[in-house]
């Protein structure tokens, strides 16, 4: 392989070879010499790459946004690729449409559009229907579900048994009851349905549920009364008893089902689901009721079991467990989607965190076996099937699987049932796969044809700006750069089940190339041969993209007009790239945190999470359910399991059971901080209230003022006066949000509270890191744990909130205590074997013009290419998921799951010859001030800023606050005209 330098040199070389010159150039590395030569027709020359010694000669341009490969595909976020033909010819709609519904008639199929709400639709959530004859898709956005709207769409949809009427779950959390003019609050919503338009008709409401007096209520919403439960309605079944319209709908948040009459609205039956004395705890998901109106089933999120009901007598027949996990707070199995076979013989139960689909016996509730998800070859899991359909006749069974962007195909002509009914009793493979669109939710079939919806379409492009002709009259163009929720849209397509056996094996070799499994994600060598890197050091940061930070470097593809804290606020970072290398073609994950935090530490999002994020965003119609903490309560502390957990781990699990150590510094750490009574902002306290916790420190004091004594662990020197001019709260104390960092994490270490500065952070870390460097100098003591994990949250800033510090400050803070880790380290014996890793968990805070999900990322090593007087860049694809696998890969760990088994590993960044010299912190915004700078009471936006919530990552609404960081930074100055395309980029 060619040397990173060499490539650069290439790179160079192909800038003239475009201008017209004939040139030559010997790799040495390869012992080759080649010549290159240009004509009237010349090639315009992008990128010359050599793989083997085999130099490849592409006019695919270098960088750029989520765009075309060779084939014309796309690399995405998630580590895959979507195909540039993708079956069925998918139709965009808005976003993430979670659930399909096809009239009695089969004329129509109904879409329910739940998500953010796109720029189309108003942000406002819909449905969409599909003339089936015509193939037409029609949105109609429902005015009461508008981005401040009090309710929410959620998972349920179905028609009246004459497609008259057509119903649609809806949640609240902030108007529970309706009772301000406009809301709904929590039910059903009735739509008349005729000539395919549906038009709000009426409403059935649901009032909070009464729980059992053995039970208490996590404190999901602040309107409940003692004793209740917030319903939130989910999946439904339209059901007909003796002639009667009976509605069963699943309580996602209340731990019940109801059944109701469809004209009252009276409830005739209450199941309580309930598997634990919180609630929730079983988070009921779907529902699905047999032909005759007698039972019912319903899946329970959370409890892995499905529950059997009897319609007619009100009760609960049996729970069916469905691959319990083997300890009560372990990552449960996600039964989710439900389907009975046409014969009603069996039932099959799609569990998302387990690969699998189990096939219930229905008559006895037995299992009769398993249907293996996992696409062909894969050893490592995570595809998520979360979406059934059947044809007529029963013998093809169609299981979406989310996370493979793809659907599998059984063929139950073939199924045995297996007695011994164990996921590991080799389960039935599918048959073939058909590729879809990015993460498939629903699935609807209709006289042949396949309908697939996905939740999240082709993805995203740039957000630097709205072209003014596409502007709403009189909006102000500084708060016009699109959000990032509200670029992604869902699809539709629609496919010929008979073409589709037809090409079978061909679509399958296209679901394996779409999910990376036939390239390489690479090898990490390096000069000296063996791989001499013993610790790793991962800083997760927040939401900030690369032209935000980055876009005035000249290096890389960066656009200076879309800077907003450049070189002036930013010089580590600066210093960093050009020391270590500028990676311009890097793509957080996550879109927000919630989901963010899980992708930089699972590698994987979790089905709960992506159903259940774009709303929680879009208002306050969900709670902050991310980094292990659930209803503002720690699952494993209530002796339950986290429905966020992906079935398929976190990172630090992965690294204690190769037996190697590792230590946490404030991720998936939930801090309840002292209150300091002279100002409300200090202190607020961490989403956890009610989880039952060992109590913390005294509070005395509860937060240090400016000129007093910090605590002895931190300050310049340690226990110095606070230079700060806010009051800078004191943690009470630290809980791990999950039970596997027990005993691995800093308790004098805290989680998300921006008024707490980040070089109290990084005081505290190196204050454990100058012991681990006196251990290895007296060859004597505990080492420096061979992972680290280390949150430096404060570049996400609290906006102009006044007596916070300003968003410059923040952003200046963050930057120099990330470049005082790097520091330390460099010039500590560490040096020698430690890499460390530097992410945003997103981008959703800044503009850029390559796309919504581009952000800066750092890795930096001894063994690092380049110089700062010859900075390397490095324009390969790389994503989150890159950054984990290639932590695996240095630290000899396997993948977690399909998606860091296949993602690129980030080789070109440790191709140096060993030789960069340790780093030197800039240290001008400490001495010139910029990181005590306070908010004035009078700033642009401390109105709205003091009454956003910034007790965790993106609890203020993120649209408005990067409005007012734009006019923070930028004054009047409207944000700048960014051409509306993909600019192509290298993939590899």
């Amino acid at each position: 392989m060619i040397s990173p330098r060499a490539e650069v040199t290439l790179f160079a070389l192909g800038r003239k070879l475009r201008q017209g010159k004939s040139l030559e150039f010997n790799a040495a590395a390869t012992d080759h010499h080649f010549k290159f030569r240009t004509g009237e027709r010349a090639v315009k020359l992008r990128s010359l790459i050599f793989i083997g010694s085999v130099l490849l000669v592409s006019s695919r341009p270098l960088c750029g946004g989520q765009n075309e490969l060779e084939s014309g595909a796309r690399s995405l976020p998630s580590s895959k690729v979507l195909l540039k033909n993708v079956p069925g010819k998918p139709q965009p709609t808005n976003s993430f449409p979670a659930a399909m519904a096809l009239s009695p008639d089969g004329r129509y199929l109904a879409v329910l559009n739940d998500g953010y709400g796109t720029a189309e639709s108003g942000h406002q959530q819909s449905i969409a229907v599909i003339g089936v004859k015509t193939n037409r898709l029609t949105d109609y956005p429902d005015s009461r579900l508008g981005r401040k709207g009090r309710q929410t769409y959620f998972l349920g949809l179905g028609f009246s048994p004459d497609g008259r009427s057509l119903y649609a779950s809806v949640a609240s959390l902030t108007d529970l009851t309706g009772s301000v003019a406009g809301d709904t609050g929590n039910g059903i919503a009735v739509y008349s349905f005729h000539d395919g338009r549906p038009t709000p008709q009426r409403f059935i409401k649901i009032p909070p549920q009464s729980l059992r007096p053995a039970q208490r209520a996590d404190k999901v919403s602040e309107r409940t009364q003692p004793g209740e439960a917030v319903p939130y309605p989910a999946g439904l079944a339209v059901v007909v008893q003796n002639g009667k319209e009976r509605i069963l709908v699943a309580d996602n948040l209340s731990d019940d089902a109801l059944l109701l009459d469809a004209q009252s609205g009276d409830v005739i039956h209450r199941f309580d689901l309930s598997t634990h004395d919180v609630v929730p705890a079983a988070f009921p998901y779907g529902v699905i009721a047999t032909r005759d109106g007698k039972r019912g089933y319903c899946s329970l999120w959370n409890a892995s079991q499905v529950a059997e009901l009897d319609l007619g007598t009100g009760t609960v027949t049996r729970h069916i467990s469905l691959l319990e996990p083997e300890t009560p707070t372990a990552a449960g199995s996600h039964p989710t989607a439900m389907l009975l076979s046409p014969d009603e013989k069996y039932l099959y139960v799609a569990l998302a965190n387990r690969d699998r689909v189990a096939v219930i016996r229905a008559a006895t509730g037995e299992l009769a076996g398993f249907l293996n998800a996992d696409l062909p070859g894969d050893r490592h899991g995570g595809v998520y099937p979360n979406a059934l359909a059947q044809t007529g006749d029963g013998a093809r069974l169609y299981v979406a699987d989310a996370s493979a962007d793809a659907v599998a195909v059984f063929d139950m002509t073939q199924f045995k049932e297996n007695s011994t009914a164990s996921s590991s009793a080799s389960p039935q493979t599918a048959t073939g796969f058909i590729p879809t669109e990015w993460y498939p939710t629903a699935l609807a079939l209709e006289k042949g044809d396949l309908f697939i919806a996905t939740g999240k379409g082709k993805g995203t492009g740039p957000n630097g700006t709205i072209p003014a002709g596409e502007r709403k009259p009189g909006s102000d163009p500084r708060k016009d750069f699109p959000y990032i929720a509200g670029l992604i849209h869902g699809s539709v397509a629609r496919i010929r089940l008979a073409a589709a056996e037809g090409a079978l094996a061909k679509l399958t070799d296209e679901v394996i190339e779409s999910n990376r499994m036939k390239f390489r994600p690479g090898q990490i060598h390096f000069q000296m041969g063996s791989n001499p890197i013993r610790h790793v050091i991962y800083i997760i940061k927040e939401n900030r993209s690369f032209d935000q930070i980055l876009g005035d470097i000249k290096h890389g593809n960066g656009d200076p007009a879309l800077c907003m804290y450049g070189n002036d606020i930013t010089p580590n970072e600066h210093k960093l790239a050009l020391q270590f290398g500028v990676l311009d073609n890097f793509y957080d994950s996550g879109e927000v945190s919630g989901d963010g935090h899980v992708w930089s530490t699972a590698a994987i999002t979790s089905d709960y999470t992506e159903k259940t994020w774009e709303i929680s965003y879009r208002g306050a119609e969900r709670l902050y359910d991310y980094e292990g903490v659930v209803s503002k309560g720690v699952p494993w502390l209530e002796g339950q399991a986290d429905v966020n957990e992906p079935g398929t781990g976190y990172i630090w699990s992965n690294v204690a059971r190769a037996g190697l150590t590792h230590r946490n510094y404030g991720e998936f750490v939930a801090t309840e901080w002292c209150r300091d009574s002279s100002n409300p902002q200090s202190g607020v306290q961490s989403p956890k209230e009610g989880t039952p916790e060992p109590q913390g420190n005294a509070c005395t004091p509860a937060a240090i003022h400016k000129g007093e004594p910090l605590p002895a662990n931190v300050g310049d020197p340690k226990g110095s006066a606070s230079p700060w001019p806010w009051a800078v709260p004191m943690i009470s104390r630290d809980v791990a949000t999950k039970p596997e960092l027990e005993g691995h994490f800093d308790p004098r270490f805290p989680d998300f509270e921006l008024l707490y500065p980040d070089q109290l952070r990084a005081d505290e870390f190196l204050n454990e890191f100058d012991g681990f460097v006196e251990a290895r100098k007296k060859n004597q003591g505990t080492e420096l744990p061979q992972f680290v994990i280390l949150r430096l949250p404060d570049d996400h800033t609290a906006g102009t909130r006044p007596k916070s510090p300003q968003p410059a400050a923040s952003i200046a803070d963050n930057d120099l205590a990330v470049g005082r880790v790097v520091e330390a380290v460099s010039h500590s014996p560490y040096w020698d074997d430690t890499a460390i890793f530097i992410l945003e968990d997103d981008a959703q805070d800044g503009p850029d013009h390559v796309d919504a999900h581009r952000s800066i990322a750092f890795v930096i090593s001894k063994y690092s290419p380049g110089s700062t007087e010859n900075p390397f860049v490095d324009h390969h694809f790389y994503t989150t998921v890159s950054v984990v696998h290639s932590i695996e890969t240095l630290l000899g760990l396997p993948p977690m799951n399909n998606n860091d088994a296949w993602a690129p590993v980030m080789a070109p960044l440790f191709a140096g010859p060993g030789n960069q010299p340790a780093f030197k912190a800039d240290y001008t915004n400490r001495d010139n001030g910029v990181i005590y700078r306070v908010n004035a009471p009078n700033a642009p936006g401390a109105k709205q800023s003091a009454a956003m919530d910034f007790s965790h990552a993106d609890a203020a609404d993120t649209p408005t606050l990067n409005a007012i960081l734009w006019k923070d930074r930028k004054g009047n100055q409207p944000m700048p005209k960014t051409p509306h395309k993909r600019i192509q980029r290298r993939d590899d």
